[in-house]
Parts: structure tokens; sequence; C-alpha cells
């Protein structure tokens, strides 16, 4: 953690929480000091890592830690979908898209992966996702012949879905940013 005083940027506190590789970190808050991390570790595992920082960044603090994919997880985005759910879209074995739920209370003590799906057949790279409501995500990704796709997904309160809502677009349609605009209202 930094604090920033007139200028001035100084390190107040940090935690080495792997001590092998570390990549393709995403990182969202929960609540005032509990932050989750979505990551991948030296052996291309997911993992799913929860902190918490008080508000003045003295110190960090791991609280949970669950290895949620042992088979290839990479190039993570995690979004908060609701009160305790969230979601992870990663790039899984043969390239493939996936997206995993996990319900993680306020504090961040326990991480309970919740259910997994396939989004994409044919690759799913450089994942970014954004909660737009209570119950939707919108993921932009690389896909097929590293075109860019957006895909919205409704997921319930629980977690225990996810369900793909919204047909592909991709990069050389000219409604892209309207899309977007719309999504956001």
């Amino acid at each position: 953690t930094f604090t920033i005083n007139a200028g001035t940027i100084t390190q107040a506190a940090q935690l080495k929480h792997w001590t092998s590789w570390s990549y393709y970190n995403s990182l969202v808050q929960t609540d005032a000091n509990t932050y989750v991390l979505a990551w991948s570790d030296n052996n291309a595992d997911g993992r799913v890592t929860t902190f918490t920082i008080p508000a003045d960044g003295s110190s960090i603090t791991e609280v949970a830690e669950l290895e949620y994919d042992t088979d290839l997880a990479q190039y993570q985005s995690i979004a908060k979908v609701d009160g305790d759910t969230y979601v992870v879209a990663d790039q899984t074995t043969s390239s493939k898209g996936q997206m995993t739920t996990f319900t993680i209370p306020d504090d961040g003590s326990t991480i309970t992966k919740v259910a997994q799906i396939e989004y994409s057949d044919s690759f799913g790279f450089w994942n970014s996702m954004i909660p737009i409501d209570a119950d939707k995500v919108l993921l932009a990704y690389s896909g097929n012949s590293t075109d860019g796709y957006i895909k919205l997904f409704q997921i319930p309160s629980d977690g225990s879905a996810i369900d793909r809502k919204s047909t592909r677009l991709n990069s050389s349609h000219a409604i892209i940013s309207y899309a977007f605009f719309c999504l956001k209202k």
C-alpha cells in the first residue's frame, strides 16, 4: 500500500503472498478493508485469495485462499456480482474461456467455488469484466483469431448459474460503442 501526502508517495505496507511466479492478477474490493485477488500461480493454476487492509494502509493480511482450477487458469478478471457473489473469467485448457462463481463473505473468511462454465470453445484471452447491475456482468476478451468479443452474462444472487444473455459482438462491429453506452444506462 502507499500513502500520498502533499505530492509525496510513500510505501506504507507490503505483503509477499506467493513465493514463486504470480501473474494475471485481478483485484476487487469487498468492503471497506477487505479485497479479493484472482490470479494464476507458477503452475498456471487458478487461485482466489482474500486480504484485509486497514484504511490507513499500515498492514496487509492474507485471510483465505482457494485453488479453484488445477489444470490451467490464466488471464483472470474478477467482478463482484452482489453482496457475496463473485465471478472470475479466465482462459483454461485448450485455450477455452471459462467463468467460475464464488461465494465470499464481506470479511473474506471463506471462499467457496459455486459454479463453472465454458464461455468460449475457441480462445478466451485478455479478459476484462465489469458488473453492470445486480445480476449481470459484461465480459470483453480476445477470442478466435485474436478478434475482440463482448458477451453479457446473468448470474443469480447465489452464483449457482452463469447464463449468457447476448450474442457475440466482435471488434469489427460499428455498434460496439453504442452497446456499451446502452448497457451502462
